[in-house]
């Protein structure tokens, strides 16, 4: 059982048994953003911190640094490359953890693999997955029953539904804003669209696609209303939970997710051989 948390644009709250962790935490009043609707008491006690990439929406270096003064236990657990700026905040030793892709982290209840994203620093410097590949990562989240994976931001490349359909993920957090011309020319890297996100999440095996990365920052929002009428048209099967802000959803027992899955697979079919008479 996992219960997830939603805090705002790519931030999640995910607690198991007596586990608590945050991925992608951001607080920190920024120019252009919405007003944050949450609070770093709000969240306490965490566990562990998780950041998929330097962004200050998923990496909030003020957050952090004040996570590190007022919660002693916490670790933090960043891409490889953020070593040097995690350890300026105080984060070292113990409670530093340098993620690299494929190498499981176990994180009391939860078990973490990270897995590679595609995006950019910069617009003008192109999509990627970093030099060498590692700087921007999603991380597959592991609880007794139920796998969770937190995209970070990324666009699809090659290989990437291959390498997480085997993780049998059953609940896919994704990037729905977009990305376009306009907003590259203002150096905003973009994400998927609703449309990719929901064909991703299909694609990979995922019964249940959560939303995210849509509500933050005024010039850069995206429809989410998009990804629920573009699944409920192509893939009726397909959750697509919108979350309220510090509203917790229980997610729930494995055997649950696979007898859900299969039923899901069965409409599925019914759906498509109705579509092709």
């Amino acid at each position: 059982m996992v219960q997830i948390t939603w805090i705002g644009q790519a931030s999640f709250l995910l607690a198991s048994g007596t586990t608590r962790i945050a991925v992608d935490l951001f607080l920190t009043a920024t120019a252009g953003a919405k007003e944050p609707w949450m609070t770093l008491p709000d969240l306490d006690p965490l566990d562990a911190a998780l950041v998929t990439h330097e962004h200050i929406d998923h990496f909030d270096q003020p957050l952090l640094e004040q996570i590190h003064a007022t919660m002693p236990a916490l670790s933090l657990i960043v891409p490889e490359p953020l070593e040097h700026a995690a350890q300026a905040l105080g984060f070292r030793d113990q409670r530093l953890y340098l993620a690299r892709p494929g190498q499981d982290l176990a994180l009391g209840d939860f078990t973490v693999t990270p897995v590679l994203s595609a995006h950019g620093v910069h617009a003008n410097g192109g999509y990627g997955l970093g030099d060498p590949p590692g700087r921007f990562l999603g991380y597959v989240i592991r609880a007794p029953g139920v796998t969770v994976y937190h995209s970070g931001d990324t666009i699809l490349y090659p290989g990437m539904i291959e390498d997480l359909a085997q993780h049998r993920i059953d609940v896919a957090m994704l990037p729905i804003n977009g990305r376009d011309y306009f907003r590259e020319s203002r150096d905003i890297v973009g994400n998927l669209t609703a449309e990719e996100s929901v064909e991703l999440a299909v694609q990979i095996g995922a019964r249940t696609l959560v939303p995210m990365h849509y509500d933050a920052f005024w010039g850069n929002l995206g429809r989410v209303e998009a990804a629920v009428r573009y699944a409920r048209e192509r893939h009726p099967w397909l959750n697509v939970v919108v979350l309220g802000y510090g509203n917790p959803i229980l997610l729930g027992h494995d055997q649950a997710f696979r007898a859900t899955r299969t039923l899901a697979d069965l409409v599925c079919r019914n759906f498509d051989t109705k579509e092709q008479r």
